[in-house]
């Protein structure tokens, strides 16, 4: 089946919550240049060709002979052959000059075995182990978790941590039983303050569940907010930490981290800066009068959520709480097109705030930007962030799943990613956790003029960075133009990138980028990408 970019989403509220009041800033409608065509996510690439010749068969010349031919009769540029190792039952191992995929690598394998004294000859694939989950909406609607210049590259980081021994707080609506959370889900508390807005009879209490925001014509009357309850706290828990490789709905980005659900906001999506602010101190660990001692505090902490101004003193100090325990706090960086330093928490020290990028790998239309540390796939129109939710209209009803942008969608993907960091080194404090990201967060392909911080957050090259390895590598065909041309480029500052087909491939590097493509030779690009890099691979 052939998927695009544009993947059909139906675009659910994913906006960044504001506080006191607290209302959604919806994603910008009316952006409307197209969407970029992706391959299919089956269509594998791969630099390496299994061959067995037939036992007693005399090939017409030597081995390296028939490899020539059949890579002459492929007529596919890159498909030079040469031998990398012998491997089970007499077949051998050979590499290409770069990766092929779909007709490349049929039309070699197809020239291979032409030869009458070649008895198969196949590509040799990875095969996938845990590291790429059996969830069916992984590979069907997850575009922002696959390895492709505008996703977040998981199945290479869940080979190396899953977030396993991490919890990440979900500051926020409170939660709803879904079967793709409930295994990961602990214990976790109230602090909707205003029994009115609770909707659940009281105040502080031990019970976490979402009872619905939708507004309410006495507490918040001519809401902007839509009549129906966004159940936020579920879809963004879902993002960060839905269980994977059960065989249902999704995976989050760290599958075996544990969620702790913090509800500080209730009916109109409205919560007390107090409330939050206890909400923080308490999911760090920290003793908040009212409120029980956290028996499983949190090692990084989300906050999906804004109000317009500069950050309260009451939220800034519960921040520095968690930060001095070594616990991240991650925040949304607004949905409101404008500078993140207009908008806290993003503008409360010590964050990790978050902008949003769309399918195409660029800020979103609807993204804060600028005063931020780094971005992540947030949605867009055409392909928002898929995640659990609920299908209440009002109050909880059955589980469910939903589509959403907005940088409320960008910052639990951030937040997963911190569960990794942390799980691979443990030793990490806060401020470690954030170089780790940023010093290998990448440039957002499509483009962020007004600044996306750091870039893309990139966490495989995260969790290798934080575990004292190089991610940045060159290889093969990028690699030898590198070494050709390194004065001019400068060292890499990526990791190589492929299109989900296998073409064109990127590595950036510190004053522009190498590009590969199928049928094309390696070539340097100073400076920025083209926005639309996916048409990379037709140009001239």
């Amino acid at each position: 089946m052939t998927s695009t970019r544009s993947t059909a989403a139906a675009l659910a509220l994913a906006a960044a919550l504001a506080l006191a009041p607290l209302a959604v800033a919806a994603a910008d409608p009316g952006q409307t240049a197209p969407a970029p065509a992706a391959a299919s996510a089956g269509s594998a690439a791969t630099d390496r060709v299994v061959v067995k010749f037939r036992d007693g068969a005399a090939p017409g010349g030597s081995p390296g002979a028939v490899y020539g031919q059949a890579a002459a009769r492929s007529g596919t540029a890159g498909a030079q052959l040469a031998e990398a190792a012998p491997t089970a039952g007499g077949a051998t191992v050979l590499r290409t000059e770069e990766k092929l995929a779909g007709a490349d690598l049929e039309a070699l394998t197809t020239a291979l075995e032409q030869d009458p004294a070649v008895e198969y000859a196949e590509p040799d694939l990875l095969a996938t182990t845990a590291a790429e989950p059996d969830d069916p909406s992984y590979r069907a609607r997850q575009w922002s978790l696959w390895d492709d210049p505008a996703g977040l590259g998981m199945p290479l980081a869940w080979e190396r941590a899953t977030g396993a021994g991490q919890t990440i707080a979900i500051v926020d609506t409170g939660i709803t039983a879904h079967p793709d959370l409930d295994a990961n889900v602990l214990p976790g508390y109230d602090f909707v303050s205003a029994a009115p807005n609770g909707r659940d009879g009281n105040g502080w209490d031990a019970d976490p569940t979402d009872a619905g925001d939708h507004p309410d014509a006495v507490l918040c009357p001519n809401s902007p907010m839509p009549a129906t309850s966004t159940w936020h706290g579920t879809q963004t828990a879902g993002i960060a930490a839905a269980e994977g490789g059960n065989g249902i709905g999704i995976s989050g980005v760290a599958p075996a981290a544990k969620i702790l659900p913090v509800r500080v906001v209730g009916a109109c999506s409205q919560g007390y800066i107090s409330d939050v602010a206890a909400g923080v101190a308490w999911a760090a660990g920290a003793a908040v009068p009212g409120a029980p001692a956290n028996p499983t505090p949190a090692t990084v902490i989300n906050l999906s959520l804004g109000v317009v101004g500069q950050c309260p003193p009451v939220l800034q100090s519960a921040i520095d709480e968690a930060v001095g325990r070594g616990v991240s706090v991650v925040v949304a960086a607004g949905n409101n097109a404008v500078d993140a330093a207009r908008s806290a928490p993003a503008n409360c020290a010590g964050v990790i705030s978050v902008a949003a990028t769309d399918v195409s790998g660029a800020l979103a239309s609807y993204s804060n930007f600028g005063s931020v540390t780094v971005a992540a796939p947030g949605g867009d129109p055409w392909a928002g962030i898929h995640s659990t939710g609920n299908d209440g209209a009002k109050e909880p009803g059955a589980a469910s799943y939903t589509d959403g942008n907005g940088t409320s969608m960008a910052a639990p993907a951030v937040a997963g990613a911190v569960a990794l960091v942390r799980q691979a080194a443990p030793g990490l404090d806060a401020n470690g956790v954030r170089a780790a990201l940023t010093t290998t967060a990448r440039q957002a392909p499509g483009g962020c003029a007004p600044g996306c911080g750091a870039g893309i957050v990139d966490p495989v090259s995260a969790v290798i960075a934080a575990q004292g390895g190089n991610p940045f590598t060159t290889r093969d065909v990028i690699g030898r133009l590198h070494g050709r041309i390194g004065a001019s480029t400068g060292k890499p500052v990526s990791r190589e990138l492929c299109a989900l087909g296998g073409s064109p491939c990127f590595q950036e590097f510190e004053t522009g980028w190498i590009v590969r493509s199928s049928g094309q030779e390696a070539r340097w690009i100073p400076g920025a990408l083209p926005a639309q890099w996916w048409t990379v691979a037709s140009a001239g």
